[in-house]
């Protein structure tokens, strides 16, 4: 297997993985704060990760790119995720991940301007694509009464892409050095160690954690955290190691293929044309941003 084809299937192993992430953590979603799940997340992370970074070894890794990762791991996952979280209270899985296709357009321009990365005409195209997608999903999950829950759940989202932006590319600073999973161990960790530091100063540890101890809820978040870490994000980085930033969260984008099915069958949701049109078009951007 080539580098390229390594990157291209990781990466849709990664928009898979958080197709899935987003349905099983909607469904924990109503019983847990949000930053509690964002630091629960982060500590089973990092223990997991570290676990099985003691049988493979650790890498050296310099201050710089260690400083990058963890920079990167405070902004994207310790704030990104709590957004995340936030979002799905108030928006369906589908919606919520058409919002974060949104935010790949986002890396890309970040990533030619501060990168150095030249998308083909035909890539730009394809942003256009992904875009017009993203708004004809939106507006469809709008139309009528515009809730104040609803765009609470857009504002949220809209914040977490943001933060996921910035932290990719700022992470793609640090990979070249280390591996994918050692990365993403300095990320998980500097994560998990801001939202103790912020839990601190909130003095809300308990009252974040104290749902965890309902019988069986730790179990589930734990199988989600899997999911989650080693399909979502650990792929994902694995996909930037071997190719550009702005065309592995691209095929990042392709979540909207997988959660169609997956919201259908676990949470009941209903498939509209309007959300499999914008689907199928952001699709489409990608594809063309791919060939781009």
């Amino acid at each position: 297997m080539t580098s390229k084809t390594l990157g291209i299937v990781a990466a849709l192993g990664s928009a898979a993985s958080w197709a899935l992430g987003a349905i099983l953590f909607k469904r924990l979603g109503d019983q847990l704060s949000s930053p509690g799940m964002a630091l629960v997340k982060s500590i089973l992370s990092t223990a997991l990760l570290g676990g099985l970074l003691l049988l493979v070894g650790f890498e050296k890794i310099g201050l710089q790119a260690m400083l990058w990762l963890a920079l990167s791991g405070a902004i994207g996952i310790a704030l990104g995720d709590t957004l995340f979280f936030a979002a799905l209270k108030y928006l369906s899985p589908h919606t919520l991940i058409i919002l974060l296709t949104g935010g790949q357009i986002l890396t890309v321009l970040l990533a030619v301007i501060f990168l150095g990365e030249t998308p083909a005409p035909l890539a730009w195209l394809g942003i256009g694509l992904v875009v017009a997608g993203i708004t004809i999903v939106l507006r469809a999950k709008l139309s009528g009464e515009r809730q104040p829950s609803q765009l609470r759940g857009i504002a949220f989202g809209s914040l977490s892409v943001i933060c996921m932006a910035v932290s990719m590319v700022i992470a793609k600073k640090g990979l070249t050095e280390v591996s994918a999973m050692e990365a993403l161990f300095v990320r998980m960790f500097a994560a998990g160690l801001t939202m103790l530091l912020f839990s601190a100063f909130q003095q809300q540890a308990g009252d974040w954690l104290a749902p965890f101890k309902v019988p069986g809820l730790l179990g589930q978040f734990f199988a989600s955290v899997c999911v989650i870490t080693f399909g979502g994000f650990w792929l994902s980085l694995l996909a930037m190691k071997h190719l550009d930033v702005s065309i592995a969260n691209t095929l990042n984008s392709a979540e909207p293929l997988f959660v169609l099915p997956l919201g259908f069958f676990f949470l009941k949701e209903k498939i509209t044309f309007a959300a499999l049109a914008g689907s199928v078009i952001a699709v489409a951007g990608i594809a063309l941003l791919c060939i781009g």
